[in-house]
């Protein structure tokens, strides 16, 4: 085979041999023509599929040509598979038609394009036409993929159940996986291709990254290859379209746009919620996707037509919205003022009783909220046109005139664009007509015939994407097995981090604890060490000569006397220093006498009576705090001996004095007691004799009168 150039334009015919078939192992006859030069450079009578594949790829091929896809595959659901093990820039071709442009039989195409058909085709004579058809740019190139390429950055494997490596192990797969990750994203960026990025972090890098690029996989793999490292792999592959497309080789095929015009809204984030409605306010679509790419949702916009508005909720725009509108040709709406809470979830409550949808959460609601917000901005104006112009122009056009007013036409400009629209398209519908009414005039048997062949062929395909859906569906089911047994895990796992998490807060909270308690002793041990300094002092000072000792009792009750007694060994010849007379009474001072103490300082005035008057019949000095300098440090005291015994024998001499005069005032008060006893006596007697006096003086004169 000869040199293949870069410009060379090679196509692979195929055609299947007899009593063969892809799904038995088929042989195929094949031709390798050079579209450039115009000349077949190599034909084979009979090779299997992996020899065909090894033709492709060393003839550098730039289309694998059939006239039918299933001689290649047994079904669409392999058609993916197999443009994968082609090369990226080898396209696959069906040179006789497709199932939305129709089909035509290999030998009439061969008629229509000048080549020679002499009786029945072979197969190397049908492989060579397929090829030489192809480089003439007739046919169907076949597309399962979208523009949308997937990268995907990973582990190379598992950590495994455990052991002493485990966790550095891991670390070292985290670290190249974020470093792999890093050098394909700078090759990204340096080529200006359009991507989305979303990482798996981990501590120390990243599990898992993959990037979304807006491209082909044929535009990729010329700048990073797959590989599989001890640490780290790179998979490639590219994003399989809902249904297989077949594009015209020739690209001459002019489509009317007759996709409905819609109002979008968006909500980003991690799990992104899409609402779709019609420019009448028919909700059409409410959804919500996780860890939705660009592509994914802007293919499920597409699906219900083409938006003329997208929304979101928020200002200023995300990137991920912005670029999804960029890439639809739509404007961009966001209300003037932030909607709360209460707001969404009312307009989310009247949609769905006005229109029987049911919002599953908070992302589909704020999606829903924000399309409304932006139909309701131009509601006025899309009135007026149906108001205006529903006899002049069907609802396709009107709603053309709608999609150029909201991108910010007049209604003049739109009309006129949609005149020139009209008129470009009347030629086209009169020379459709003409060909129609031709094959009516002039039916052909041929024709006829070719058409129940497409038929055919056309019902062979459905039964075989029956097949492909019932297939699909099983997959669908396993899948939901799966994500039950996902989510099973998932949630024992969450207990798990639950659990963790509580024993984490559980922790904190007592480091926090054991922190405070540790400032606390600081405190203490401080507080106890100026207290050692100056119990120090004060036991020095207890040493020397001159200095008595004093018991301190904070407050004059049994309850803080008995405690000093217990604690400092409160006993005879002490003194004692009450920082607080006020509360006790007789039994109290009974209490601190039966210690037999020498004397009491504190203030004479709050003592209560009983208790003052116990302890002076006591004899026991009181002396108060204010003539005495006392040294004290918490419940130990001392002062000056010289001056303590002055004052005690002030105090006791004091108390004497007291004491005498109680005992003069008691001799005074006996005395006086007696005289006025001693007078009522002498009254008594007194008031007794003048009665008698008078008794007998009665008597003597009642018998003188006798006499």
């Amino acid at each position: 085979m000869k040199q293949i150039s870069d410009t060379d334009v090679i196509s692979v015919g195929v055609d299947i041999l007899p009593q063969t078939t892809p799904a038995k192992g088929g042989h195929y006859a094949v031709c390798v023509y050079d579209g450039t030069n115009k000349k077949i450079i190599q034909k084979y009578d009979k090779v299997n599929f992996q020899k065909l594949l090894e033709i492709i790829k060393s003839s550098q091929a730039t289309y694998l040509a059939s006239d039918n896809i299933y001689e290649l595959v047994k079904n669409p659901s392999q058609i993916p598979k197999l443009c994968l093990q082609l090369l990226p820039t080898t396209k696959l071709v069906q040179v006789t038609g497709s199932p939305i442009h129709g089909f035509i039989s290999l030998p009439r195409l061969m008629k229509q394009n000048g080549l020679d058909v002499s009786g029945k085709l072979s197969p190397l004579a049908a492989a060579e036409a397929c090829a030489i058809l192809s480089c003439r740019k007739l046919g169907y190139i076949i597309q399962p993929f979208e523009d949308e390429t997937k990268i995907i950055v990973s582990r190379a494997k598992s950590k495994g159940p455990g052991g002493w490596s485990q966790k550095r192990y891991g670390r070292s797969m985290d670290t190249v996986v974020n470093q792999e990750a890093k050098k394909i994203e700078r090759i990204l960026i340096e080529q200006h291709f359009d991507f989305d990025k979303k990482t798996s972090r981990s501590k120390f890098g990243a599990q898992k990254v993959v990037f979304s690029v807006y491209t082909s996989i044929a535009e990729i793999t010329k700048l990073i290859k797959r590989r599989r490292g001890e640490l780290c792999q790179v998979n490639i592959f590219p994003v399989n379209k809902e249904r297989v497309e077949f594009i015209p080789l020739s690209q001459q095929v002019k489509q009317k746009s007759s996709l409905r015009r819609l109002i979008v809204g968006i909500d980003p984030g991690l799990t992104v919620g899409v609402s779709i409605m019609n420019l009448n306010g028919r909700i059409l679509k409410v959804k919500s996707i996780r860890e939705a790419s660009r592509g994914q949702v802007i293919r499920e916009i597409t699906r219900y037509g083409k938006p003329s508005l997208v929304c979101v909720d928020v200002y200023p725009y995300p990137a991920y919205v912005e670029k999804i509108a960029s890439t639809l040709s739509a404007r961009l709406y966001t209300p003037r003022s932030v909607m709360t809470v209460a707001e969404k979830n009312e307009i989310a409550r009247k949609l769905a009783m006005q229109q029987g949808i049911v919002i599953h959460n908070a992302h589909q609601r704020d999606a829903l909220a924000s399309a409304y917000k932006g139909y309701m901005k131009f509601k006025g104006e899309f009135d007026n046109i149906e108001q205006k112009y529903r006899d002049e122009y069907d609802k396709a056009y009107r709603d053309e005139i709608k999609d150029h007013m909201v991108k910010g036409k007049s209604i003049t400009e739109s009309l006129t664009i949609i005149n020139q629209s009209i008129e470009e398209e009347q030629p086209v519908i009169k020379e459709e007509a003409k060909t129609k009414m031709d094959s009516v005039i002039s039916p052909d048997i041929d024709e006829l015939s070719k058409k129940i062949e497409i038929l055919r062929e056309e019902l062979e395909w459905e039964r075989n994407k029956n097949t492909e859906l019932y297939s699909e569906l099983k997959n669908l089911e396993e899948k939901i097995e799966n994500m039950q047994f996902r989510i099973d895990e998932g949630r024992t796992e969450y207990s798990e981090q639950i659990q963790r998490e509580k024993a984490y807060i559980i922790k904190n909270n007592q480091i926090s604890h054991f922190q405070e308690r540790i400032t606390q002793l600081e405190t203490d041990i401080e507080r106890s060490a100026s207290l050692i300094e100056d119990l120090k002092r004060v036991a020095w000072l207890r040493g020397g000569k001159g200095w008595f000792p004093l018991k301190v009792i904070r407050k004059f009750s049994q309850e803080e006397i008995e405690r000093t007694a217990e604690n400092y060994s409160l006993g005879p010849g002490d003194v004692v220093l009450i920082l607080d007379t006020t509360g006790g009474g007789g039994q109290t001072a009974e209490k601190l006498l039966s210690y037999k103490i020498k004397a009491i300082i504190g203030n004479i005035d709050q003592f209560s009576y009983n208790a003052k008057k116990k302890l002076i019949e006591s004899q026991i000095p009181l002396v108060n705090p204010e003539s005495v300098e006392i040294l004290r440090i918490d419940e130990i005291a001392v002062m000056k001996e010289e001056t303590m015994n002055k004052l005690i024998e002030e105090a006791q001499s004091e108390t004497e004095l007291i004491i005498a005069e109680k005992k003069e005032t008691f001799l005074d008060s006996l005395i006086d007691e007696y005289r006025r006893e001693r007078k009522r006596e002498l009254a008594e007697y007194d008031d007794k004799v003048t009665r008698e006096r008078k008794r007998n003086l009665s008597t003597h004169e009642d018998e003188e009168n006798e006499g």
